[in-house]
């Protein structure tokens, strides 16, 4: 392999390493919550709020850091966040009090979500534009891949080496992406503007990001495919559980929209090239509205199974495998010079939409089939809206 196509590659798995590790730290544990909570001697709610405490910290602490790698250079920010990630991860293998893991919790957290709004900036700082697309269409499928595989890392760690092990196993692949950004020199963007390379460019203000009617359309797109997948992902347990399916049968429907998903962001990858991404937004958009008004429909008329189920809904899964890379590239390429903000601000937006979505849904699990349907549709309308603001 060429020096060059070599060092390409590596690089395309790092972004890749960097932009799952939160999700790895997300999931990873989820299997050991039984177990954690004999050890530590705790309830069950205390364990839960572990991973709540976690996903509030990972959403909002990357407003901090985005105006930081904008200042200080993405590698430095990264070797920031993943200092204190690691730091936290390997205290949780010592500690015994319910109360120092939720703190170490969102310390981790703080920590981790800075290698999130620095991969995404790092593709536009070293890409060119008419790259970009295909680039978040190579990583962000993979990153479908970790909720699916990482419990299944979480279930042999525990069983061979005990729940601790898995914040150590953390921390080595945080050690091994920290080694990594150390061989990184900081290059700012961009090529496309030449006459700025020797000087400071302008800071801009999250407020004057969110002015920005074309960004505003691709995040809130994004954040819309987002919160429907994770209103599923929340009630999904409930009521195929209330529909007579075992754990493993639940367990065994997440590979399906997985698949999907890959089959939508590589689809779109071999596509990029040749057309342009913004025209077939609108055709994506669509295919999600439509997956979803199907998949509605037989949960509250029909008598509906998991495979009638699925069915729609890994279109809409494939929707949003071909439309996250589009219109993520969309959004940051807007602000090459302040890409870490437009990555923070973005992603928060998008974990805040996931959050709300999911509440919403737990809130009413009652009747999970129910509620997750009307969460699911209650996203078509704000999709079609951003939508047309692209357009402005």
């Amino acid at each position: 392999m060429p020096k060059q196509n070599k060092n390409n590659f590596l690089f395309l798995v790092y972004l890749t390493g960097l932009s799952i590790i939160g999700f790895l730290a997300t999931d990873m544990y989820l299997p050991a919550f039984e177990q954690m909570r004999v050890d530590l001697d705790t309830t069950k709610s205390n364990i839960s709020a572990t991973l709540s405490l976690f996903l509030a910290g990972y959403a909002i602490a990357q407003l901090l850091w985005g105006p930081i790698s904008d200042k200080v250079g993405k590698p430095k920010t990264i070797l920031m966040g993943l200092s204190i990630f690691i730091l936290s991860s390997l205290a949780i293998f010592f500690t015994s009090s319910v109360t120092a893991f939720l703190i170490l919790r969102l310390i981790q957290a703080i920590g981790v979500c800075a290698a999130a709004v620095s991969w995404q900036a790092l593709v536009i700082e070293r890409y060119p534009k008419e790259q970009t697309n295909r680039v978040f269409a190579t990583i962000m499928p993979l990153v479908a891949l970790s909720p699916a595989l990482a419990p299944l890392l979480g279930v042999y760690l525990l069983e061979h080496f005990g729940w601790r092990s898995i914040f150590i196993t953390l921390a080595l692949i945080a050690i091994a992406l920290m080694l990594y950004t150390f061989t990184i020199q900081h290059k700012k963007a961009t090529a496309d503007s030449p006459s700025k390379k020797d000087t400071t460019p302008p800071s801009l203000s999250y407020w004057r990001l969110l002015q920005s009617k074309a960004y505003v359309g691709n995040v809130m797109i994004y954040a819309c495919c987002s919160a429907a997948f994770f209103a599923w992902l929340t009630g999904s347990p409930f009521f195929l559980k209330e529909m007579g399916y075992s754990e493993g049968e639940i367990g065994f429907s997440f590979v399906p929209q997985t698949i999907a998903f890959l089959i939508g962001g590589f689809g779109y990858r071999t596509l990029a090239p040749r057309v342009d991404g913004t025209k077939l937004i609108a055709y994506f958009v669509s295919l999600f509205a439509i997956a979803i008004v199907i998949t509605a429909a037989l949960a509250i008329f029909t008598t509906p199974t998991l495979t009638s189920l699925l069915i729609p809904f890994c279109f809409m899964a494939l929707a949003n495998g071909a439309c996250y890379p589009i219109v993520v590239a969309e959004a940051l390429k807007l602000f090459p010079e302040n890409s870490g903000k437009a990555a923070a601000l973005q992603n928060t937006i998008q974990l805040g939409m996931c959050f709300i979505a999911s509440a919403i849904v737990s809130l009413f699990s009652k009747d999970a089939l129910f509620s997750t349907a009307l969460v699911m549709v209650g996203t078509i309308p704000l999709a079609f809206w951003a939508y047309n603001w692209t357009k402005k």
